[in-house]
């Protein structure tokens, strides 16, 4: 199934990759230029399949067929929609490609436009699984992808090893370390529109629906690292996807491109015998290097007036162009004309005007054929930019000693760091710079930056570099957040440019799950204590990262969700996390920082979240959604943006009887409890019990009992008063026909609670097992130890660090650790994990309970003790 996704989407990401250099081709980068043809011509070699689509598509025609068809076979879909491919990105990447394959022969040229189109073709599988679900829902997907899965084919990968790539190889140019843009993709999905080469719609809503595998694939694909290595084609999954099916409606768009830009069928108009020339020129005189100085062109032969067949070629912009002259200034001898903006240095010389005038017809011939292929195709609205294909003539005149015009101010026709004005680079990521200039008679590369990879022989300064070049620096060693900028200056005839490029040093946090504990107070790992069923329950989820040191080594804001499942019921809805919540309950948004090491004992070192008591009951899986957005965000970078999941083996929730408590209000140390402390101790006594719940009430008929001078024998006659009230003992029950009072036990354990605990107070229970005992208020592992008592548990005789020992009870030996907790409690009612003293739990039934600064206490049932109490309240 993952294979199957990864083929889906393989098309959008390399389109996306490709699409990257389509604004620096069009903008006439030479650097980017070169660079995607060889990507182009590494996908051809790659993936021929994906060319034989658009010659089976475009020159075959389609016919109709039904929901099987083959390629070049239409699909019944009712209406044409646009798809998940950019039709505006796929014509700009189209006419990018079809300018740096320009002067390529007509069958390079063709295979690189097939290629490019055909990626487009293989997407429309996505499009078929996005049809399926509008028009018939989930489950139509799944039977979909079935179906699909039988339909894959796997086209071999093997083949010549990868040819050498350029130095740009170290990673996608212009995105952060590799990966898409910002370091993944905001709020989950798709910028609205889509990547300009790849996925046209957002992936929260459609495909937010699907079935998890595609779902949580897609999210994992889009938002991970995703680089082009030069050696290294795993990106590209091996299981080809050939869509088997290809609605012809949802691609006209890209077979009108296909056949305007492979096809050009017209050759450019012959050639004279001369068409450029410069031999009649003797000298050139200057009165300024500046736009509108005055230059005189000496020589012979240049006609009395122009002739009609020849036209004046100055070099501007970099590229001779023809220029006008008037009548006045055009004579046998001299030429004279104003220096023309953007005016550089270079030959000055004549054009034949006839071959000019024809060959740039054929040149707007050729460049508008595209644009009216698309709208003939009706390409949803999509328009070409302004960017020709091929240039109007600029040939230039043959260079003499004579004919040299030495003007204008320099020109920085590029400069680039991995082929972007602002990269972004993780330790390690090569830096490439690439630059082209033009008119410069001085030039240097400066790093101001304090921080960054530093220029040939160690040094901020390079001078004089070569006007068109690329220079390799060495890999990003960032260990925090940086900035490297690196600036050209370029110094012409008549004028300056600079140009500034920066690096975002960065780093992916690379967020994993490396665990979930499902805990109901107390849980080892790996898990053996048993889950009561309809007991609140806390998923506590362990993400790390993978900084290594890097910044802060931590990452904030790391949000979640979790869902749950009893197997064979539909999922439940998403729940936020629970952390700094107070009553425990979701916090929409709640986040915490992800620590290098996170320890169990902190507890928003986890994520935390709560299962519901509905959902605790049978099996029961978990699956954890985390993420972090806008990573290392700066005012012109958004940051990475990640999301990872995990699940959870089954988990089993078994019932247990539910307790019944009756309490009892006792003035004791001359304080009554009130009904709220009462029900509040009680609650938070029930937590460390293996009972899904307690039904608590005050004991009916009895009212505030008298503690009298509050001592323990006082304690004593008072729970022998109360289990006389409770139990019929045996001489109650051989007497009763004489009337002896013998009461029905009412099932419940009755408990005295005190309104202080003055020094030297000790709660107590009769006897073990109980139905009556009497504990200390608003603690509740103090009252769990005694209704603990209750529930048929002894003591545990640990010398305590108070210099306390319980009697009459368990060595310490015969316990796991001797009484000392090896695990981490949770107190899912206080939503906090229990630190203990100096991070010391101690079991229940032992005399080590102290309350601590925070408030809590440093005692919880250990597994083994909880393992007791649940077989002793049983089912």
């Amino acid at each position: 199934m993952l294979a199957l996704v990864d083929g889906f989407l393989a098309p959008h990401f390399l389109l996306s990759e490709l699409h990257e250099f389509s604004g620096p081709v069009l903008n006439g980068d030479h650097h980017a230029a070169q660079e995607l043809r060889i990507r182009v011509k590494e996908v051809s070699r790659r993936i021929p399949a994906a060319a034989r689509l658009v010659e089976e598509l475009v020159d075959r025609p389609a016919v109709p067929c039904g929901c099987g068809c083959g390629p070049g076979q239409a699909s019944e879909t009712p209406a044409r929609a646009p798809g998940t491919v950019s039709e505006a990105g796929l014509a700009e990447l189209s006419l990018a490609v079809a300018r740096a394959f320009a002067c390529e022969p007509d069958d390079v040229l063709r295979a690189a436009i097939d290629s490019v189109v055909g990626l487009s073709f293989m997407a429309t599988t996505l499009d078929r699984l996005l049809h399926v679900l509008d028009a018939s829902g989930e489950a139509a997907v799944g039977r979909e992808m079935d179906r699909l899965n039988r339909l894959l084919v796997v086209l071999p990968t093997t083949g010549p090893p990868m040819r050498s790539m350029s130095a740009v190889g170290l990673g996608i140019p212009g995105l952060p370390g590799g990966g898409l843009p910002g370091g993944g993709l905001p709020g989950g999905g798709l910028p609205g529109g889509g990547l300009p080469g790849g996925l046209g719609r957002p992936l929260g809503s459609p495909l937010g629906d699907l079935r998890d595998a595609l779902r949580e694939r897609i999210k994992a694909k889009l938002e991970g690292p995703f680089r082009w290595n030069p050696e290294d084609w795993d990106h590209m999954p091996v299981g080809r996807f050939v869509p088997p099916f290809i609605d012809t409606r949802r691609i006209t768009c890209q077979v009108g491109l296909a056949l305007a830009l492979r096809d050009r069928k017209e050759s450019p108009p012959v050639r004279p015998a001369r068409v450029v020339w410069s031999d009649s020129i003797l000298r050139i005189d200057a009165e300024g290097p500046c736009e509108g100085n005055m230059v005189e062109v000496h020589g012979s032969g240049f006609g009395a007036s122009q002739p009609a067949d020849v036209v004046l070629m100055v070099p501007i912009a970099g590229w001779c162009t023809p220029l006008a002259v008037a009548a006045a200034d055009w004579s046998d001898t001299r030429i004279r004309f104003a220096l023309p903006p953007h005016v550089t240095s270079g030959p000055v010389g004549f054009a034949d005007a006839a071959y000019v005038r024809a060959y740039d017809a054929w040149v707007d011939r050729m460049n508008k054929a595209a644009s009216a292929a698309m709208e003939a195709a009706g390409c949803a609205g999509a328009s070409l930019p302004d960017m020709p294909i091929l240039r109007h003539f600029s040939e230039c005149p043959p260079e003499t000693p004579f004919n040299h015009l030495r003007a204008g101010s320099a020109i920085i026709r590029s400069f680039t760091v991995n082929a972007s004005s602002l990269a972004v680079a993780e330790p390690g990521d090569g830096l490439l710079l690439a630059w082209e200039v033009v008119n410069a008679e001085t030039s240097r590369i400066d790093r101001p930056s304090i921080h960054g990879p530093l220029l040939p022989g160690g040094y901020d300064q390079l001078l004089d570099p070569a006007p068109v070049s690329t220079l390799a620096l060495g890999p990003a060693t960032h260990n925090g957040p940086q900035r490297f900028t690196y600036v050209l200056t370029a110094n012409g005839p008549c004028g300056t440019e600079t140009r500034t490029v920066e690096v975002v040093a960065t780093k992916r946090p690379g967020l994993s799950v490396s665990g979930l504990e499902l805990t109901q107070g107390i849980q080892s790992i790996p898990p053996t204590v048993r889950y009561v069923a309809l007991k609140p329950t806390v998923v506590r989820a362990t993400v790390r990262h993978s900084l290594n040191g890097w910044g802060t080594n931590t990452v904030p804001g790391v949000v979640g969700r979790v869902r749950f499942q009893i197997l064979g019921s539909p999922w439940s809805p998403w729940y936020d996390a629970v952390n700094t919540s107070q009553p425990i309950a979701p916090v929409p948004g709640g986040s915490i920082t992800v620590q290098a090491n996170p320890q169990r004992i902190n507890t928003d070192d986890t994520l935390n979240f709560l299962i519901p008591p509905a959902f605790c009951m049978g099996d029961v899986i978990a699956h954890v959604e985390v993420r972090v957005t806008g990573f290392d965000a700066r005012p012109d970078f958004p940051g990475f943006s990640e999301s990872v999941g995990a699940g959870s083996p089954p988990v089993t929730f078994e019932p247990r009887r539910t307790l019944d408590l009756r309490y009892v209000r006792v003035n004791w140390g001359g304080t009554t409890p009130s009904d709220a402390t009462c029900r509040a101790t009680l609650l938070t006594a029930v937590p460390l019990l293996p009972t899904p719940m307690a039904f608590i009430q005050p004991l009916a008929g009895t009212g505030v009992v008298s503690g009298g001078a509050s001592t323990s024998s006082r304690r004593d006659d008072l729970l022998d008063d109360f289990l006389d009230r409770h139990d019929c003992s045996s001489w109650e029950a051989a007497t009763e026909f004489l009337g002896s009072d013998c009461p029905e036990d009412d099932g419940a354990i009755w408990v005295l609670i005190a309104g202080a605990f003055p020094a030297g107070s000790q709660g107590n229970s009769r006897h073990i097992p109980s139905d009556v005992c009497f504990t200390a208020p608003n603690d509740g592992p103090y009252a769990a130890h005694e209704l603990s008592h209750c529930l048929n548990q002894i003591h545990l005789g640990v010398p305590c660090p108070n210099g306390k020992t319980a009697p009459h009870g368990d060595a310490p030996g015969a316990w796991p650790g001797g009484g000392l907790l090896a695990d981490v409690p949770f107190d899912v009612t206080a939503n906090t994990t229990v630190r203990g003293l100096g991070g010391k739990v101690w079991d229940v039934m032992t005399y080590c309970g102290t309350v601590i600064s925070d408030g809590s206490d440093n005692t919880w049932p250990s597994p083994q003790r909880w393992q007791q109490l649940w077989d002793y309240i049983g089912a």
